[in-house]
Parts: C-alpha cells; sequence; structure tokens
C-alpha cells in the first residue's frame, strides 16, 4: 500500500510529536531532537521528499524506544482522534513490521474503533458482556464490516485479498467469541490460556494482519474481551474483598490461612479493582494472577473442599456407549440434560451456536471454489461434506414452506451437531484435567446429545416422508448423516466415561 507524500508528512509529524509527548513523560524533561527533524515539518516541494525520509528513519530510532505498552497506556488519555489516524497509517503503511508494531497497531486498532470518528455515524460499540443470553456473532461480523468499511476510508487505498489460509484463520475469532462468553469466573478465564492463543492465532497471520479484513475483526473480538475481561476481574476482586471483610467480622485473624499459603491479609490487601485496571500493563498483570490465585483460594474455602491440585473434581456421569447410540438416554444423561433444562439459557446458548455452525458452513460453501466446497476447514482439521449434505447446504430455501427446505434444514442441522460435538469433545478432553474448566463442556456435550437424539427421531420421519413420495436418494443421503451423528453420539459418551 503507498501513501500520497503531503498526507504521509502530515501523519510522520503528528507521529513524532505524540512519541515525543511519551518520551518526555517518562524521562521527565525535554528529548533532544535534531535540527533536520525540527525543520521537517515545513518542507515542501522539492525538499519533501528529503524530509519524509529523514523522518521516517527518524521515527523507527523512536520504535525502538516506545513499547506497545506504553502506546496502549498512553491511548487511554485524552488523544485526538486525527492523532490516532496518523498513528494507525504510519503502522500499517511501514514496509517492514516488527512483533512491537503489530501490537501497537492492535492497539490503535481497538481505539479508534470504540472512538468512532466525529461525524462518521457509526456507534461506539456497547458489549454487554455475559447476560445469559447467547452472544450474537452474526452482529460481531456486522460491526466489523462496518470498521472495515471505516478503515479502508482512512487508508484511502483498495484492500488486498486474503491468502486462502488467512481467510480460514478468521473463522477461529467466531470459536473465541463463544469461549470468551462461556467464562463465569476470573480464574476460568486466566486458566484457559485464551489470551496467549488468540495473541499466536494474531501472529500466525504475519503481513496480512495488517489487512482491514483482520484488522476489523480483530478490533470487535477485543472489545468484547476486554469488556469480559473487566467484569470477571471487578467481580472476583470484590468477592475477595467481600470474604475477607466477613472473616474479621466474624472474629477471625487476618494471619489465619484461607488455602495454602493465601491468607486472610493477603485477601485484604488486593487493591481496588478500578486502580488495578488504570496501571501500566507490566504491573497490572501481576495483580491479575494474584487475584486468579486468591478467588481460587476463596471458591476452595467457601466449598469446604481441597484445592484442584489436590482433589480433582468428579467427573460426569456418562451413558453406555451401546445406549447412546441406539438413541437412548441413560439415567447419566438425563441428569446431565436435567442441569441445561433448569437453566433455559444453555439450551438457548447452544442452539444459537448449533444455528451458528450452520451459517459458517453455508457460508464458505457459497464461497470455496466448486471443486473444493466439499473439504471445509474447521479448527484443527478438516471435515469432508457427502455430496447430499454439500447439496443442502448450497440450497436456499430460506423463503419456502416445503418439504426439500424441512429436508436441507434437517440435514444441515444433524451435519452442524455432529461438528459442535467433535469441537466440544476435543475441548472437554484438553481440559478433563483441570478442577472445573471441564464443566461448561461437559453440559454442553449432555446437551448436545440430548439434542442429537432428538433430532434423529425427526429425521426419521422426514425419512419416511422421501420414502413414501418416491425420493429414495434423499432418504438414503439422510440415513448417511444419521449414522455419522450416532457414531459421533457413541464416541461422545465413551469420552465422559473414562
Amino acid at each position: 500500500m503507498a501513501q500520497e507524500h503531503t498526507t504521509e508528512l502530515r501523519d510522520l509529524v503528528a507521529v513524532d510529536l505524540f512519541y515525543m509527548r511519551l518520551l518526555e513523560k517518562y524521562m521527565g524533561g525535554p528529548v533532544p531532537v535534531p535540527a533536520e527533524i525540527s525543520a521537517a515539518p515545513t518542507a515542501s516541494g522539492s525538499n519533501l521528499a528529503g524530509a519524509i525520509d529523514v523522518l521516517r528513519r527518524y521515527l523507527l530510532l523512536l520504535d525502538m524506544a516506545i513499547s506497545a505498552p506504553m502506546v496502549r497506556d498512553a491511548l487511554k488519555e485524552s488523544t485526538e482522534h486525527s492523532t490516532a489516524v496518523s498513528l494507525f497509517r504510519y503502522y500499517l503503511f511501514k514496509q517492514n513490521h516488527s512483533e512491537s508494531d503489530r501490537d501497537k497497531t492492535d492497539f490503535i486498532s481497538t481505539y479508534l474503533l470504540k472512538h468512532p470518528a466525529p461525524g462518521c455515524g457509526r456507534p461506539a460499540p456497547q458489549p454487554a458482556g455475559h447476560s445469559n443470553e447467547a452472544y450474537s456473532y452474526m452482529f460481531s461480523q456486522k460491526e466489523a464490516q462496518d470498521f472495515q468499511a471505516e478503515i479502508e476510508r482512512m487508508l484511502g487505498v483498495s484492500t488486498p485479498e486474503l491468502p486462502p489460509e488467512h481467510q480460514q484463520l478468521l473463522r477461529e475469532f467466531q470459536y473465541l467469541h463463544q469461549e470468551a462468553d462461556e467464562f463465569r469466573h476470573f480464574d476460568q478465564l486466566m486458566d484457559s490460556g485464551i489470551l496467549q492463543r488468540v495473541r499466536e492465532l494474531k501472529t500466525q497471520f504475519g503481513c496480512s494482519f495488517y489487512n482491514p479484513r483482520v484488522l476489523a475483526p480483530c478490533a470487535v473480538y477485543n472489545v468484547f474481551f476486554g469488556k469480559r475481561f473487566d467484569d470477571l476481574f471487578r467481580e472476583a476482586a470484590a468477592q475477595i474483598k467481600a470474604f475477607a471483610a466477613k472473616v474479621q467480622q466474624e472474629g477471625g485473624s487476618i494471619m489465619s490461612r484461607v488455602d495454602g499459603d493465601v491468607t486472610v491479609k493477603h485477601l485484604q490487601d488486593v487493591e481496588e479493582e478500578s486502580q488495578i485496571l488504570k496501571q501500566e500493563y507490566g504491573h497490572a498483570k501481576e495483580h491479575f494472577h494474584k487475584v486468579s490465585k486468591f478467588k481460587k483460594a476463596v471458591d476452595s474455602r467457601r466449598s469446604g473442599r481441597p484445592s484442584a491440585a489436590v482433589a480433582p473434581a468428579p467427573k460426569p456421569v456418562a451413558p453406555t456407549a451401546a445406549a447412546a447410540a441406539k438413541g437412548v438416554a441413560s439415567p447419566g444423561v438425563q441428569s446431565l440434560a436435567e442441569s441445561t433444562r433448569v437453566a433455559p439459557a444453555i439450551n438457548a446458548s447452544e442452539e444459537n451456536k448449533i444455528r451458528g455452525m450452520v451459517e459458517s458452513i453455508r457460508n464458505f460453501v457459497h464461497a470455496a471454489d466448486p471443486a473444493a466446497a466439499s473439504v471445509v476447514p474447521m479448527r484443527n482439521k478438516t471435515m469432508a461434506l457427502t455430496p447430499g449434505e454439500l447439496e443442502a447446504f448450497k440450497a436456499d430455501y430460506s423463503s419456502e414452506k416445503s418439504f426439500r427446505a424441512d429436508f436441507a434444514n434437517m440435514l444441515t442441522y444433524l451435519v452442524a451437531i455432529h461438528t459442535r460435538m467433535q469441537h466440544e469433545m476435543e475441548d472437554y478432553k484438553s481440559k478433563r484435567g483441570s478442577a472445573y474448566l471441564w464443566k461448561p463442556h461437559a453440559d454442553a456435550l449432555a446437551y448436545l446429545m440430548t439434542a442429537a437424539d432428538r433430532s434423529l427421531k425427526e429425521a426419521e420421519q422426514v425419512c419416511v416422508v422421501a420414502g413414501q413420495r418416491g425420493l429414495g436418494e434423499k432418504a438414503k443421503a439422510l440415513h448417511v448423516t444419521m449414522e455419522k451423528v450416532r457414531a459421533q453420539i457413541s464416541a461422545v459418551a465413551q469420552t465422559l466415561q473414562t
């Protein structure tokens, strides 16, 4: 991407002023500036190219002194929108990018999403956090599309297409949104490793990270996750403080142990959450890990059980493989499913994810090369669609009330629920050694098995109607998918038993 000279000089001057203010704050005084740099802002005509070259090289030097957390913390203060846009363009148009540049660009992109340009008409995002309703990934996609259009207007250049492998990487944000929405405790979030996984995902984009098609969804995710992180952190800090106060009110010593080496005094000395969230990132990070540790100690004391490292939580009771394969719910599945019926929001969340999976696969099938559309890239592998499944995802019967619409809907739903069970089973396996991180995935699997069992019964009726109408091939296609779902139910049941 190239930039017009006058605009580039203006951006470089704005970046230089931003850097200087930042360095003066950290150094506690003025920073020596070479004469040719001081003269650069007034350059014109034949001197314009030379001034730009000097400023570029000088800013490369300052880049080494300005860390990404410094930029992040500076943006929390009053920053003019035009300055943020100049910083944004400066990083995007750089010929060579460092890892620090990626983080700085990520911070500025998120800032610009949260602070729309005056008069642009785009509202600032208002993430609701978790409210017992499934997070709308479709809404986040619309938000990303609007922000991508705004970025393209800022840059004034056309956006290049992404390589196919990076288009696939973007799909990971759907799963990250869902995972973040399912966290109920701050220590859950910290133990999940999601922060590092997101960082690694952004690194995998390489130079494509600076493409508006990547920057926009990254910024939308950052805003959503940031709200979820802050809410859970505040909740954890408040519970820690409340527990410490209760112990003291009941006459307990502040030196008494809560769990392991954690004492009541440790809980009492936790800083106010608002102050921690305002701190420089390096210092705040240490507090985040402390609060996570203290929250586990409080939960352990309240539950009257030893910490997870001493006594792992029991695994859920699973149905026998034979019962699951036949579609008959054993008492184990019913007991797990009961918990989902007690909380209808869990059902709504799971159904939303199944519908989201249908749309995700359908969007890929419509956008992919017809010759490769049957091989759908998923999280850690690919999924092969049968010819009947591929035809169902290609069809658009959304406005119809017909048998062919019912047939396509049933087939796509079964494919989606089969895929959802695979994903949840992988997540459950990776977390079943933890104290409670396995529980949301076990609950999800319980619901998915009962939903799959219900859908298989409905699918049998669709097969009967297909046979009555002389549509034997369609009935066979549906039976193939039904057998895959039955096999997946059996695999889930065996996994929950081990």
